[in-house]
């Protein structure tokens, strides 16, 4: 949907360089930004802006639409412009670009615009199993952790060492699943032609090393034509921009999860020999199954603490008001119990302090991992319907005319 002018043109969005958020500086694509409405480059400060969150677009919390934007595209100049400056020029090349306004339109964006509503919605999409295997993942767990624990609780029980790795491999796999599926769905996400123009537009009021060089026409066309092509087609394998911080976290999540999977293939019983023993085989199993468990857990660690920076506007300032936030949060204490569990392990054999905290460390782990999965559940179920178009309220203007 496209707001249009008294005179029933389109209006186009300019991002706001001021208030787009870049929590780790210039290396990494914005994370958020807002967007205000103008006409022929002046602001229409009466019309309501509109916002975009990486993280709520990969989400798929808002429906998709088209988004106009105007921009200054640089250009070459007119031919007999160009003879006159490249015979004045020593090198022989002109010596500046004419930057002209121009347009730009990309589809198939996710924008909170001042209608949006938020309701319980129900998708089958790739971001709603990414929560479920990770809320089924968590519950696994939290049985392991349980089976684990209570023999070494003050009112013991039964070991049942079998029953927990067998659940432990089971939580392990649904754990792998999900951030496969979660490498899916930022591998999907469809944000390189946004991520251009945002940092288009605070580059040009930065100045800010090579980037601030200007682009032909021809090499902006071709590269905005070439990933137009790479969102046409649903891809579940390739690689994306690891200036991405939602794409780069789904990619550190999935390595750390295939390598967490291997503690969890070689906890199975019988495949080290005797490790449900007080004596297990040393170099085996702190090579095959307390390792994998160390590595995996930091890789959940980097990758937990990306996502939540992702909801930040700074690296130091905290969102609690953002669900995303909740959910990388989370995942973040169950990532460092988890790094725990397998660190104190190698320690478990010779003391029997550090075997209980390992033991508990993969319990309240779990409980937090069940939390930060829960979250993400709720974001996902709590979506734009795809009928809000037709309930959507009008905007109006200064002079009581309806927007569209």
């Amino acid at each position: 949907m496209t707001l249009n002018d008294r005179d029933n043109r389109p209006i186009r969005y300019v991002p706001q360089p001021n208030r787009t958020t870049r929590p780790f500086g210039r290396f990494f694509h914005p994370t958020r930004a807002v967007l205000v409405p103008s006409h022929n480059g002046a602001d229409l400060r009466r019309l309501k802006s509109s916002r975009w969150s990486s993280r709520a677009s990969r989400k798929s919390r808002y429906l998709q639409a088209t988004v106009p934007f105007s921009r200054n595209v640089p250009v070459a100049p007119p031919p007999s412009t160009a003879e006159k400056e490249r015979a004045q020029s020593p090198s022989g090349t002109p010596t500046k670009e004419h930057g002209l306004p121009g347009q730009i339109t990309i589809e198939n964006q996710r924008l909170k615009y001042p209608y949006s509503q938020l309701r319980p919605t129900l998708r089958w999409d790739v971001s709603f199993w990414v929560a479920v295997m990770f809320v089924l993942g968590s519950a696994a767990w939290i049985c392991n952790g349980q089976l684990l624990y209570t023999p070494l609780s003050p009112t013991p029980s039964p070991t049942h060492a079998n029953a927990a790795a067998w659940v432990a491999f089971v939580g392990g796999s649904l754990f792998e699943v999900g951030a496969y599926l979660g490498y899916v769905e930022a591998l999907n996400a469809g944000h390189e032609e946004m991520f251009s123009e945002l940092r288009r537009a605070v580059r040009d009021v930065e100045k800010d090393g090579p980037e601030s060089e200007s682009e032909s026409l021809d090499d902006l066309v071709r590269k905005e034509k070439k990933d137009r092509n790479r969102k046409d087609s649903f891809r579940w394998t390739g690689t994306g921009s690891p200036r991405d911080i939602g794409y780069l976290a789904a990619l550190i999540q999935l390595f750390a999860a295939s390598i967490f999977w291997v503690s969890t293939l070689t906890g199975l019983p019988n495949v080290i020999p005797s490790l449900a023993t007080a004596w297990p085989p040393s170099a085996i199993t702190t090579i095959f199954y307390w390792t994998p468990q160390v590595i995996g857990g930091i890789g959940f660690i980097i990758s937990s603490l990306l996502l939540t920076l992702e909801e930040q506007k700074t690296w130091w300032g905290i969102e609690l008001r953002r669900i995303g936030w909740h959910v990388g949060f989370w995942n973040l204490i169950g990532a460092v119990g988890f790094t725990m569990c397998g660190a104190l392990g190698y320690a478990s054999t010779a003391s029997t302090k550090a075997n209980y905290q390992s033991v508990l460390s993969t319990f309240w782990a779990s409980w937090a991992f069940m939390i930060g999965s829960v979250a993400q559940l709720w974001e996902v179920i709590w979506r734009e319907p795809n009928d809000s178009s037709k309930k959507k309220p009008q905007d109006r203007s200064d002079n009581g005319k309806s927007q569209p």
